[in-house]
């Protein structure tokens, strides 16, 4: 199945300015409305562009049910799809469906992710008018309770060692008192230029996996191959609603998950690392701290790596 709706040159603009909204959900209709009706009182929102994944007919059926309450108004740009296309490929056609919309900047974010302040939009575009070398800002994630699915999805440790242990891992972890500033990482929501997008920054096939792994930092990292920096907006605060169903989650066993990871963390590595010094030291550190916490999935965390480093070689050479 496949429906769309939908005008998508019209604006909502103010003050001249405007942001489209992109959100990719699976399986998660109900959800879904809850956070487009939260979005839809944001200030500077233009539209809202919805990439719907559906397993079935009926999920497809209620998608349709509830997106057709905001598509009538023009306000909510959406796709219905009985098909999974996975994470990067949801937000690549995302980033093509609002390509032709007159707002300057777009937000990728997640359909489990709730905007807390209607001004958060209006404070992450000031930091891109003070500086114009800014090419995404992103913000805070809170979590309202712990995932028993991936517990490990957000650590909290001291300021010195979150990019030093993010860089090693793959995780993105924070610190919850640090101050807004340039960054190295930011978390899965960012709000994007679209003179960055002009220059053919688009999300990677090499990190289209079942799991959703290393696609956002790679992402980032293209933009700062151009010679944009990255801003981190601690007044702007996202809730993770930490949801054990639906979204880009499979049925897979934990050791499973680890697997994709460490394949996705090992192509991550080898992609943005030419120094072979560099690309020992990294994927070892992972596998070390990897195994520590979860030791008997070492297997799994091998494997990823084995595979991790096959594929590189033998797309890239």
């Amino acid at each position: 199945m496949y429906l769309e709706n939908g005008d998508r040159r019209i604006a909502f603009k103010k003050d001249g300015l405007c942001v489209d909204v992109l959100i990719p959900s699976y399986d998660r209709p109900e959800l879904l409305g809850i956070i487009l009706r939260t979005w839809l009182n944001i200030d500077y929102l233009g539209s809202i562009f919805v990439l719907a994944q559906a397993s079935s007919q009926e999920v497809a059926n209620r998608y349709k049910s509830i997106l057709e309450e905001f598509g009538n108004k023009n306000r909510v740009v959406y796709k219905i799809l009985t098909v999974k296309l996975g994470s990067v490929r949801a937000r690549n056609m995302l980033l093509d469906m609002a390509s032709e919309s007159s707002c300057e900047y777009v937000l990728m974010t997640e359909d489990d992710l709730l905007p807390l302040d209607r001004r958060m939009l209006a404070m992450m575009i000031k930091r891109f008018k003070l500086d114009n070398r800014i090419g995404l800002v992103g913000g805070k994630v809170s979590i309202i309770s712990k995932r028993r699915v991936d517990p490990e999805f957000f650590l909290n440790l001291p300021l010195n060692l979150t990019e030093l242990i993010s860089k090693l891992t793959g995780y993105i972890f924070v610190n919850a008192k640090r101050s807004s500033g340039y960054s190295e990482y930011l978390f899965q929501y960012f709000l994007i230029k679209k003179e960055v997008l002009a220059k053919g920054v688009r999300y990677s096939e090499f990190f289209n996996i079942p799991t959703g792994f290393r696609e956002e930092t790679d992402f980032q990292f293209q933009v700062k191959n151009l010679g944009y920096m990255l801003f981190y907006e601690s007044k702007v605060n996202m809730i993770h609603l930490t949801i054990e169903t639906g979204g880009n989650r499979p049925g897979l066993t934990m050791g499973e998950r680890m697997y994709w990871k460490a394949r996705a963390h090992t192509l991550f590595v080898l992609k943005w690392n030419k120094s072979i010094l560099k690309r020992i030291w990294y994927i070892t550190c992972s596998l070390l701290i990897l195994s520590l916490y979860r030791p008997w999935h070492i297997p799994w965390l091998l494997k990823g790596v084995k595979d991790g480093i096959r594929i590189y070689y033998e797309k890239v050479g």
